[in-house]
């Protein structure tokens, strides 16, 4: 009886053993998330096969990259909340303690009140951006034709592929090829927007890590713009951190007015916008986008501490910007999609049943571009879903289906 139990064990524990070792040997052979989501060109194909792998690299070495990569690929398909998720679970909101203890001596002035002065008083102006929320990037569109109007003819962006060098020739943006960043519509649509207002798009990206990588991308925008033009006026879309200038931080906007002799006028417009559906934010709410809740029209909102410093914790910039929390129309379009008189498309089950799949992702490309170049508008649906709505400009579009295996068009006007 000893020796059957002995055996029964041993045979357990042999078993726990091997599947132990299959564990260990799959996330041995897992590839990274970015390798799996590029062999579908990081679409909604890509996102729906990494949904699948979520049991592989929750608990592995690349959960944080997973994450990250989650929270971009969520955004491009119009699923903003969940993006927001995805990116917390990554770890993103490392600062949110300092900055909820930073806020109580900070003033703060609506944008409109200072826009012009910041305009026509710099010459380069550096904007940033979180990377998984398309908020600022709808936002930096309000500043294009202002600046235009000023005198800026350059946009460098830090997502523009270099090969792409007919980009300003054709004046059309591509999938896959303009830029990695830029296949999210509202990505998309900031450089189309600057293309057809007669700016030049500069890419600026460089190769290296850290410093090296922060120095060169400073090189690259003197050697591609102030090299060529030396009385330019420009505008740069960086992300996260690389636009600061300030002494001691070893970033590009830092590097660039120690070569340049240029004191640019950066502005953070990310570290509000990572943060608006957080309740773990609550005393920044409170601090910032109440007092834009509480103004007659809501604006936006440029923050400075008591001598005239970055807010928050020093972050290297001449200015934050709290753009105002978002609210969703619909459910799934946040306000900030409907600028430049962009109309609310419905699409109901009806239309979705003679023309589509009963789920999956829908794309609206305007037809005088065809599918090659980034929608103006997308979103993955589910099955349960009896209507949405997409935010499009007046025009004619060719629609897209995608199950994930086949491809259905159709075609509409919008008036």
């Amino acid at each position: 009886m000893k020796t059957m139990k002995k055996v029964k064990c041993c045979t357990l524990l042999a078993l726990l053993l091997m599947a132990g070792g299959v564990k260990l040997q799959a996330q041995n052979e897992l590839q990274n998330p970015y390798a799996v989501a590029k062999e579908d060109g990081f679409s909604y194909r890509s996102l729906k096969k990494l949904i699948n792998m979520d049991s592989l690299y929750v608990g592995s070495q690349f959960e944080r990259p997973y994450h990250d990569l989650l929270s971009i690929l969520y955004s491009r398909v119009g699923h903003y909340k969940d993006a927001m998720r995805m990116a917390e679970k990554g770890n993103l909101f490392s600062d949110k303690t300092r900055l909820a203890k930073t806020y109580e001596n900070v003033i703060t002035i609506p944008l409109p009140e200072v826009m012009d002065s910041i305009i026509e008083n710099n010459r380069i102006i550096m904007l940033n951006e979180m990377h998984f929320n398309p908020h600022s990037r709808a936002f930096v569109i309000s500043w294009l034709e202002k600046c235009y109007q000023n005198g800026y003819r350059y946009f460098a962006a830090e997502t523009l592929f270099a090969k792409d060098s007919l980009m300003n020739e054709r004046r059309t943006v591509l999938l896959g090829e303009t830029g990695f960043y830029s296949d999210e519509p509202v990505f998309g649509d900031l450089l189309r927007t600057a293309l057809n207002m007669g700016y030049t798009l500069v890419p600026y990206e460089a190769d290296g890590w850290g410093v090296d990588r922060e120095r060169n991308e400073a090189d690259n925008l003197i050697k591609n713009i102030l090299d060529k033009d030396p009385e330019a006026k420009f505008l740069v879309y960086g992300g996260m951190g690389h636009i600061a200038d300030r002494k001691g931080w070893s970033m590009m906007g830092g590097f660039f007015k120690e070569k340049t002799g240029i004191d640019p006028f950066t502005m953070d417009c990310s570290v509000m916008t990572f943060s608006e559906q957080y309740e773990s934010m609550d005393s920044l709410r409170t601090a910032f986008f109440d007092r834009i809740d509480a103004m007659p029209i809501r604006e936006p909102i440029i923050c400075y501490d008591t001598v005239k410093r970055i807010y928050p914790n020093n972050s290297g910039m001449d200015a934050t910007c709290c753009l105002p929390r978002t609210r969703f129309i619909e459910d799934n379009i946040p306000d900030w999609k409907l600028y430049n008189g962009k109309v609310l498309y419905t699409i109901d089950r009806r239309f979705i049943k003679k023309n589509g799949f009963s789920e999956g992702c829908i794309s609206a490309f305007l037809k005088s571009e065809g599918e090659q170049c980034v929608p103006v508008d997308q979103y993955m649906y589910g099955k349960d879903e009896s209507e949405f709505k997409l935010a499009l400009y007046k025009g004619e579009y060719l629609l897209r289906f995608d199950d994930g295996k086949e491809y259905k068009y159709a075609t509409i006007t919008v008036k």
